[in-house]
């Protein structure tokens, strides 16, 4: 979870995904291919209903695996380093970081059903926790006021 180096702190969090965005793709591939097989062996013995269900099956599993294959390297990594606090988070394969002063950082805890952390910093909110297990929230947050407290 934490990995420290001089003044140095860094916590990254991901997803647990089974199968890599590769692997989900020759998944896709064999299944697609077995589902055709079966489909053409039963449009050559002329029941040409099956072809249809097939290719409408494929195709919403298809969109299904995209969607996971497109999340499943979705991350967040919290940085404080030398009195800058950097929140790098990866949704999709889109990568967004926001810089902050940690000594004007505050820390919240929402009261939503998600229960995530929340960074107040000059008028904005940035929630965090969301890879990271619901029982680990707490301490990581204890951890991390620490860390800030330095700064303060």
């Amino acid at each position: 979870m934490i990995n420290s180096m001089s003044a140095h702190v860094r916590w990254v969090f991901k997803k647990n995904c089974s199968f890599t965005p590769k692997q989900v793709g020759l998944f896709y591939l064999a299944q697609s291919s077995l589902s055709l097989i079966v489909a053409g062996f039963f449009l050559s013995q002329g029941v040409w209903l099956v072809f249809p269900f097939t290719i409408l099956e494929l195709i919403v599993l298809g969109f299904a695996l995209l969607v996971y294959a497109r999340h499943a390297t979705d991350y967040e990594c919290i940085t404080l380093n030398k009195g800058e606090l950097a929140i790098e988070t990866s949704s999709a394969g889109a990568v967004n970081k926001q810089v902050f002063n940690p000594a004007w950082v505050r820390l919240e805890r929402l009261l939503s059903s998600r229960k995530l952390i929340a960074l107040a910093y000059q008028g904005q909110k940035v929630e965090i926790g969301q890879f990271m297990h619901v029982s680990l929230r707490n301490d990581f947050l204890q951890e991390f006021k620490q860390e800030l407290k330095k700064y303060a």
